[in-house]
């Protein structure tokens, strides 16, 4: 597949699924590829079946969850990050990911909620406080925001959005009369 050898890669996912039926990798990756060749309704079976294999796998809800994201159906997708992060809360990639998806769908306290796990599982990832403080700055939380700009352009001083967003978010900050740090 990464050879872009479509054809081939649909016979030894094929194969591979002949031969163990229950394989929860190739019934993902299976699906990924029907996805990338058109064939969306098919690859959809086979995201729900790596999950009817085993429903406690966050993992097999959050590739459901990105096929969902890329067929532009939102609210499903950030139902499945949503249930992946619930199961793998400890696992930050599938945290982060469950919240960059609520995010796109406009769902702003739960992605509020999985940022802020985010950035306790890597709390000197500046990524993960940049978008932290993006979206308690778009939840009206405009002190913490500026707090998780704060420390991660101690992190990464030379990041061009966080210093944006600062700005943008002191600027709302004066408007309203409160106190900035940069006063």
């Amino acid at each position: 597949m990464r050879l872009s050898k479509l054809p081939e890669a649909e016979y030894w996912y094929m194969e591979s699924l002949r031969s163990k039926t229950d394989h929860i990798p190739a019934h993902l990756t299976y699906g990924k590829l029907l996805a990338l060749t058109g064939r969306k309704s098919e690859a959809e079976k086979f995201f729900l079946k790596a999950i009817e294999l085993d429903p406690t796998k966050g993992n097999c809800y959050m590739h459901y969850g990105q096929f969902l994201l890329e067929e532009a159906r939102l609210i499903e997708a950030a139902e499945m990050a949503k249930k992946a992060a619930e199961l793998d809360s400890t696992e930050f990639d599938v945290v982060f990911s469950a919240a960059h998806m609520l995010r796109q769908a406009s769902l702003n306290e739960a992605a509020e909620k999985y940022y802020d796990l985010a950035a306790r599982l890597r709390p000197n990832y500046p990524a993960a406080l940049m978008n932290l403080g993006a979206i308690l700055h778009l939840n009206g939380r405009l002190q913490k925001a500026e707090a998780n700009y704060l420390r991660a352009l101690q992190l990464k001083p030379d990041d061009v959005i966080t210093q944006s967003n600062l700005r943008k978010l002191w600027n709302i900050m004066e408007k309203q009369g409160l106190k900035t740090s940069k006063t």
